[in-house]
């Protein structure tokens, strides 16, 4: 009779224990729906003038298989347009707003869950003064909203336990919608992403290079499959870009406003992310890499910050893994106080070795 009450109380307190973990994971995602959805449109309130709006998106969604539709950019106007949500250019502003939220939501959510609830508030906030939600919240109507969710549940997927087949089936899917959505994009993301990952689990290479393999084979078949049933072309314009932004270009991008373009880099993340850098060096290349490939667009501050933003939550959750309680506090401290360091200055983003303030 002992040993039955004894197995029925560590049952109760598993379960206990495990409900108790859903609140929490709950309650967390409640408080940063509210932080994203008011938050970043304070922070990054900006004027008329300072907006780029992608008009050519919402005749694409309501109808993403003509020739106008951009074959590496495919999945955002398909899934708006199957939607059937679209029907005025206010709605498109409304369920990207959406899908930015969604996704910081998740993430949130998902590291309360599996790591820290602590954790989880310092990720929100992070993300709310983030660049790429200033982005979010002045480029309208591009498909960087769906890139992000996307490597989202990829990050989520890389720190989720599943069985080998299975983690390579999930990849691969979360990859090729990627590729789909915006193929030169995620190609970099999901370049830097594993690679920074594989320097402390080593032992995932062969399930990450099998998703890899498997999403660019079945990419592979869908490219083939729009050039050949649907009147979708080849656009050289993005490759053209890319290459004329070689030797002089590049060195004007550089050296144009270098002091507020790096500033712009980070905005009140800096010391969040100086830290990160001492605390794990290895960082660095990462952040480089992410300001070269960057420097050889005209949308220099979008890029980067789409680029460096997954590779900064990458970092951040193994920081947190391996710090102490001191240095749980610094990061906690860093997260909060970029909030307050984004209203010490007016903020702005850099195009075409341009700063453009948003007010």
């Amino acid at each position: 009779m002992e040993r039955i009450n004894t197995s029925f109380n560590s049952k109760m307190k598993f379960h206990l224990k495990l409900s108790f973990r859903w609140t929490k994971t709950i309650l967390v995602s409640i408080v940063s729906f509210v932080i994203l959805l008011k938050l970043p449109p304070v922070l990054f309130d900006a004027k008329f003038e300072a907006k780029v709006f992608n008009f050519g998106i919402y005749h694409l969604i309501l109808n993403p298989w003509t020739e106008n539709t951009q074959w590496d950019q495919f999945l955002t106007p398909w899934i708006l347009w199957v939607s059937g949500l679209i029907s005025k250019p206010e709605d498109l502003v409304f369920i990207l707003n959406c899908i930015t939220i969604l996704s910081g939501v998740i993430l949130v959510g998902f590291i309360s869950h599996q790591f820290d609830w602590i954790l989880g508030i310092t990720v929100c906030f992070l993300l709310s003064s983030s660049p790429l939600y200033l982005v979010f919240q002045t480029w309208i109507g591009f498909s960087d909203p769906f890139t992000f969710l996307l490597i989202t549940l990829y990050l989520i997927l890389l720190h989720s336990e599943f069985l080998p087949k299975l983690k390579i089936l999930y990849l691969s899917f979360v990859l090729l919608l990627g590729m789909t959505n915006h193929l030169f994009q995620m190609l970099a993301l999901v370049l830097l992403v594993n690679v920074f990952y594989l320097v402390y689990h080593k032992d995932k290479i062969k399930i990450l290079l099998g998703a890899f393999v498997f999403a660019s084979v079945l990419y592979t078949l869908f490219f083939v499959s729009i050039f050949t049933y649907t009147a979708i072309g080849w656009n050289q314009t993005r490759v053209s870009v890319f290459s004329q932004m070689w030797g002089n270009g590049f060195i004007r991008m550089n050296q144009s406003e270098f002091f507020l373009g790096t500033v712009g880099l980070f905005h009140g993340l800096w010391p969040l992310v100086v830290y990160i850098m001492y605390r794990m060096p290895i960082s660095i290349l990462g952040f480089v890499f992410c300001y070269l490939l960057s420097m050889m667009t005209y949308d220099t501050g979008r890029v980067f910050a789409i680029l460096s933003t997954p590779i900064l939550l990458l970092f951040s959750i193994q920081n947190w893994q391996t710090a102490n309680i001191f240095e749980k506090r610094i990061s906690i401290l860093f997260s909060i106080g970029s909030l307050l360091i984004c209203k010490l200055y007016p903020l702005f983003y850099k195009w075409d070795g341009k700063i453009i303030y948003l007010q």
